[in-house]
């Protein structure tokens, strides 16, 4: 969801006005355990400024979510001359095979320090996010479910030169859920933690995290190749539990002026299990 609010923010100050524009996006990831995740978005540019959406979406996997777990997401966005606001609420309706649930949002801000004319430029993001959860928590036996909330916060800083290198780097705190709940005692929350701060990962994290650190560097191939090379790595660090290891390449082509495919791998590794390995297929359609 991180890399949809991110090209949907470069779409809202890069594509010409001209009445309403509308445009798709289909983000599939698949790998280890029997992943399966899918999101379907569309976008629609109601003037210069203003983008709206909606994004539906659901995970599914061989181990604790055998079912498909749906969530929802009405992503809100604002560009003005040196600035990019966005709001993103979102909606887990309370799965049937869980009975767990969640909703909260998401307030995210860019800022430019810097435009130059031969496409360098310096951006700063900062974000803030809120969850509300319920889920079953205690002893294993006998469990209780009962609701608590979460915090998180991000900084990012970016840089550009010649619109040729991209360097980003971030780091994002989680504040202790309330009510008690840890990730010793949660049984099968299915809040994505993707959803409060960039984890960096294909797969969904339902374990809460207590920080997370990023950085990916990016190529644009112009004007040989119509295209994007970029890498980028991210450690996660759980609450009371241990730590994350996640590597992800990837090649963004543009297939014509109406569409673009984004092609990537992620290797991700938890302390104490193997290396798993996930697959993503991201197109856009423009209209």
């Amino acid at each position: 969801m991180k890399r949809l609010l991110l090209a949907a923010a470069l779409l809202a100050v890069s594509i010409p006005q001209a009445g309403a524009v509308w445009w798709l996006e289909n983000d599939y990831a698949f790998g280890s355990n029997g992943l399966k995740k899918n999101s379907l978005t569309v976008f629609r540019k109601t003037s210069r400024a203003f983008t709206s959406g909606l994004n539906v979406s659901f995970y599914k996997d061989n181990a604790a979510y055998d079912e498909r777990i749906y969530s929802a997401r009405l992503p809100l966005m604002y560009s003005g001359p040196t600035y990019f606001v966005s709001l993103k609420p979102f909606l887990y309706p309370v799965a049937p095979s869980t009975r767990s649930g969640a909703y909260g949002g998401k307030l995210y801000a860019l800022v430019s320090l810097d435009e130059g004319g031969d496409e360098s430029f310096t951006h700063l993001v900062f974000s803030g996010a809120w969850a509300r959860q319920k889920a079953f928590f205690g002893d294993a036996a006998a469990p209780e479910r009962k609701e608590f909330s979460q915090y998180a916060f991000e900084l990012q800083a970016e840089k550009a030169f010649y619109g040729q290198f991209f360097f980003l780097a971030s780091a994002a705190g989680f504040t202790a859920p309330g009510n008690g709940a840890s990730n010793a005692n949660l049984v099968t929350p299915v809040l994505d933690q993707a959803e409060l701060a960039h984890l960096g990962t294909f797969r969904h994290i339902t374990a809460i995290p207590e920080w997370v650190l990023a950085a990916q560097i990016a190529r644009n191939m112009r004007p040989e190749y119509d295209s994007h090379l970029y890498a980028g790595y991210s450690k996660i660090s759980f609450r009371d539990a241990g730590h994350a290891n996640s590597l992800v390449g990837g090649l963004k082509l543009n297939l014509n002026e109406k569409s673009t495919l984004d092609l990537a791998y992620n290797a991700y590794k938890a302390q104490g299990t193997d290396w798993k390995s996930y697959y993503k297929l991201l197109l856009q359609l423009f209209f």
